[in-house]
């Protein structure tokens, strides 16, 4: 039988974002007005006007988590739009799965030097910790699997995955 699952982590507007956002209109309206009169000024309204659109991009931000037969896909989705694949990696490959301030988690030995945080910014929720072994390469990655998505890990996985602690 297939195990399939998806989980949506959704990101705030805030209020940087917004006013990116607003200043986008603005600044793009006053540069092509005042193309006419003053074209240098003009010019660099537009200019910031496009700094600021593609700046807006990168504030809000939303993951998704997918767990498909073992294997954890994870997406960072810009805007509601552009997704990109960020990391796959297998359940088996995952050494510790447990709560960020678990003593588990602080007991543990030899932790990865490289840290990765899929959340977006203002995530007020649990945040666990994958300690993630691929070869040589060795992860910690925090992210906010719900109680589904670690039912799913803690079926292939049972030693590495601490639900409740």
């Amino acid at each position: 039988m297939d195990q399939f699952y998806e989980q949506l982590i959704v990101g705030k507007k805030t209020g940087v974002y917004n006013l990116a956002n607003f200043g986008v209109y603005i600044l793009g309206i006053l540069g092509f007005l005042f193309i006419s009169v003053n074209p240098i000024i003009g010019l660099i309204l537009v200019i910031a006007a496009a700094g600021s659109f593609f700046y807006k991009k990168n504030l809000y931000v939303e993951y998704e988590y997918d767990f498909t037969n073992g294997e954890i896909d994870i997406d960072r989705i810009l805007e509601m739009k552009k997704r990109k694949r960020i990391i796959t990696f297998s359940i088996k490959d995952v050494e510790l799965l447990a709560e960020e301030n678990s003593t588990i988690v602080k007991d543990f030995a030899n932790k990865p030097k490289d840290v990765v945080t899929f959340l977006p910014s203002g995530y007020d929720g649990k945040i666990f910790v994958a300690m993630l072994t691929n070869g040589a390469e060795r992860k910690m990655i925090r992210f906010a699997p719900n109680d589904k998505f670690l039912d799913l890990c803690f079926k292939l996985n049972p030693r590495a995955v601490k639900k409740f602690m």
